[in-house]
């Protein structure tokens, strides 16, 4: 069972996702496969010389995106959901899919963990839900060492509908359930992610293989839900009995509307920063994986800099504010 990280520009974060799963995942014989797509390569040398058992794929984007990193130059986004659904799908049956910004912080056997997995052919098992519990589901079927496998309950298992109600809103059905009393829809929607999720957990190749069908390279994560909604019947679900995983919610990677909440921050110019603070090796305690990286590691990355400290912190409170408003706690 192989590990895949999906890697921009933040060398930073992926350094502790790396360095939490050599502290973390005991008895672990597969591959630990990045997918990188822009990182320029003298950080991902720095990377490499740390963690030489990683393998480092680029994206057919890589040298577009890494030139214009260095030349600190936008460009246009380009998701490459195809290049990371290609590269998943040449590796093993069950893989572990991350992000740069997530890291182990407990103690994984790694072969129980994968024998029960290939046991009860399992498709998607989540690691993490930010202590928010309408992000999986209680209607747990049984429970093994690790995790335990789920039916999950969603509003409407029909692919058409789910799309109609909480896309489209034909015949402006939200409004009227929801003035009705009978559905809140902020809710029912958060239980669709006991069924999908971007990365973060476990999953089989006939799963990856069919949601990230028909992508075009872009995340649209209704459309992916509505993928699984096609064969939900065939697909076995499941999250773990405690969060293996954190993230992070102090840094982004891109400056996509969603994230910016009308702040400046300059993202590129921010990770930048933070990108040369680590490869001079002042560290922000990589090995603590109890704990985010601490807000005086970055205030005093930002001295000095373009990127003030309290433009980043009006960012990332109302960032973090997002996730708390639909009952996630941020640590």
């Amino acid at each position: 069972m192989d590990i895949y990280i999906k890697s921009f520009n933040r060398p930073y974060l992926l350094h502790r996702t790396l360095a939490s799963i050599r502290r973390y995942i005991m008895g672990f014989n597969g591959k630990v496969v990045v997918l990188d797509d822009g990182t320029p390569d003298k950080y991902l040398k720095k990377i490499k010389a740390s963690f030489p058992e990683v393998e480092i794929r680029k994206s057919p984007y890589y040298k577009e995106k890494s030139t214009a990193i260095e030349d600190k130059i936008y460009t246009e986004k380009k998701i490459p959901a195809a290049f990371w659904r290609e590269e998943v799908l040449k590796g093993s049956e069950y893989f572990i899919l991350l992000e740069d910004d997530m890291w182990f912080h407990e103690q994984l056997d790694y072969v129980l963990f994968k024998s029960e997995i290939e046991r009860e052919q399992m498709d998607m098992v989540k690691f993490m839900w930010l202590k928010n519990e309408l992000l999986v589901s209680k209607n747990v079927m049984k429970e093994f060492r690790y995790f335990s496998t789920v039916n999950p309950v969603v509003l409407t298992y029909n692919p058409a509908v789910f799309y109609a109600v909480f896309v489209k809103n034909r015949f402006r059905l939200r409004e009227i359930l929801s003035k009705s009393g009978m559905v809140d829809f902020n809710k029912e929607i958060l239980r669709y992610y006991h069924i999908f999720i971007v990365a973060g957990g476990v999953f089989s190749k006939r799963y990856y293989e069919n949601v990230w069908n028909h992508t075009q390279n872009r995340v649209d994560e209704f459309l992916q839900i509505r993928q699984v909604l096609k064969d939900i019947k065939k697909y076995r679900f499941g999250h773990t009995n405690s969060e293996l995983i954190k993230a992070t919610y102090k840094f982004t990677a891109s400056s996509i509307d969603k994230e910016r909440f009308g702040n400046e921050l300059d993202v590129l110019e921010f990770n930048g920063i933070l990108n040369e603070a680590w490869f001079r090796n002042e560290s922000y305690g990589i090995d603590d994986f109890a704990n985010d990286i601490s807000d005086n590691w970055i205030k005093n990355c930002c001295v000095g800099e373009n990127v003030k400290f309290e433009v980043w912190q009006d960012w990332y409170l109302k960032f973090k504010k997002s996730y708390e408003n639909i009952g996630c706690r941020i640590d």
